[in-house]
């Protein structure tokens, strides 16, 4: 998994033949949904947006629209920066599965998993959204690049923990000090 932005995917030069009855599904779901949807050409087509709705709410989007068509596509929702950011420091901060002290892991997967069944952008609390700024801006930094990968934003909460950029920002720590 990686961020992504909302951009257009693919041009006129670079789409494959016959892509234009998909880039049609694409934006109809789009405007039945409210979010930009992108056609995306490749062995298995699919519709591929950042954050908003679920993968099935689009699914069930595109069977509605185009049945037979949707039946033949893979769905992908790609996360922003700042949804795989709040979903690291989210899941930095939460209980592990077990209890006993250990903390669930922190890495795209698990960030992607959190956000499964959650459309986004989901709403950060006054003290996460400090966190996902101060998150994004030491992972910019680190990295010296304006494009950072969701592995890179993880990094962070998962070796250095949320605590460190609490104090940063003159937030409060959680309730375990983390």
């Amino acid at each position: 998994m990686g961020t992504a932005e909302n951009r257009p995917r693919g041009t006129a030069g670079d789409r494959a033949p016959g892509a234009e009855p998909l880039d049609a599904l694409a934006a109809a779901v789009g405007e039945r949904l409210g979010t930009a949807v992108a056609a995306a050409a490749g062995d298995v087509p699919a519709l591929v947006w950042t954050d908003g709705p679920t993968v099935a709410r689009v699914a069930a989007a595109a069977r509605a629209v185009a049945p037979e068509a949707a039946g033949r596509l893979a769905f992908r929702r790609e996360l922003s920066e700042a949804s795989v950011a709040l979903g690291a420091i989210r899941l930095a901060e939460a209980p592990g599965p077990a209890g006993g002290g250990r903390r669930a892991p922190v890495s795209p997967s698990a960030v992607a998993e959190l956000w499964r069944d959650t459309p986004l952008p989901a709403r950060p609390t006054a003290r996460e959204e400090k966190l996902v700024y101060a998150l994004l801006y030491e992972v910019h930094d680190d990295h010296r690049s304006n494009r950072v990968t969701a592995e890179q934003i993880c990094d962070g909460p998962a070796v250095r923990g949320v605590a460190a950029l609490a104090r940063r920002m003159g937030v409060a720590l959680a309730p375990d000090g983390t």
